[in-house]
């Protein structure tokens, strides 16, 4: 049987039909599928996130404390700079005022000690130009020759408690021995404290005879020179002493160290010297 063209077209439109409507079905299913395909998504990059956000938790962390050190930096800066502004600049001048004026008058007035009236001592300056050798010298001088013995010298400046004796003869001068060559001549054995080890060889040391020990030559000054020349003359040459001799050379008297420091005390108001300076070996 042969479909006429009306009933072709017709089952056409039918199948065409079906197709039609399932197009709207599957969009549908395709709307209904989209928000649990966009929730799934939204979870993973939600899983990716978390880890990236906890190292910037842990940044903002550690950034925390590196403030806190960066505003105590600052604070200290500041006070350094506050301190700086503040200190007085000591290599500066001094500005012109009332302070300095009255550092210049301190200055400028003269050191008065206690129990000092206000007037300055002038005692030093009349010593050294009023004072000679003659005014303060040993006179009681102490000889020997030059052939006695150091136990004979001992035994002389021991009795006049002298620390020199002039060795010569007839008023001539040749030397002069003092404590330190006597000490040097003996035997340290001689001391009463080494008495235990003492033995003949060391009486042997008091035979010396003093031409073997004495020093010289000897340097004098007058009568007349004062007490300035004779102190520069012991810082010149070293001596403590200084035999007093006239124009001929004869021996009037001796001055020593001692008598220059007693001198100096016996000028000052407040300090007296008195009596005599031990100057005598004491080996025994």
């Amino acid at each position: 049987m042969v479909k006429s063209q009306t009933e072709e077209k017709a089952e056409a439109e039918e199948k065409a039909k079906p197709e039609v409507e399932a197009k709207p079905e599957a969009e549908a299913i395709e709307k209904q599928d989209k928000p649990e395909a966009e929730a799934k998504v939204e979870a993973e990059e939600k899983v990716k996130t978390e880890p990236e956000a906890k190292p910037e938790a842990e940044g903002e962390a550690a950034e925390e404390p590196k403030a806190e050190a960066e505003k105590k930096d600052e604070a200290k800066e500041k006070a350094e700079t506050e301190e700086k502004t503040t200190a007085p600049d000591l290599s500066a001048e001094p500005a012109k005022g009332g302070v300095s004026e009255t550092i210049q008058k301190m200055t400028q007035s003269p050191a008065i000690l206690p129990g000092e009236s206000g007037k300055p001592s002038t005692a030093h300056i009349s010593v050294s130009s009023t004072v000679c050798a003659k005014d303060f010298m040993q006179k009681d001088v102490v000889w020997a020759s030059p052939d006695e013995s150091v136990q004979q010298a001992l035994t002389k400046m021991q009795q006049h408690d002298s620390g020199y004796i002039m060795i010569g003869q007839d008023g001539a001068l040749e030397g002069i021995v003092s404590k330190s060559d006597i000490t040097g001549a003996t035997s340290i054995y001689l001391r009463p404290i080494f008495a235990k080890w003492h033995g003949p060889p060391d009486d042997a040391t008091l035979q010396i005879k003093l031409k073997w020990i004495m020093s010289r030559p000897v340097r004098t000054i007058r009568p007349e020179a004062p007490l300035a020349t004779i102190i520069e003359n012991m810082c010149r040459f070293g001596g403590r002493c200084l035999p007093v001799a006239d124009e001929q050379g004869k021996v009037q008297g001796l001055v020593t160290v001692f008598d220059i420091f007693r001198t100096l005390l016996n000028t000052s108001k407040d300090v007296l010297a008195v009596g005599k300076t031990a100057e005598a070996p004491a080996l025994e």
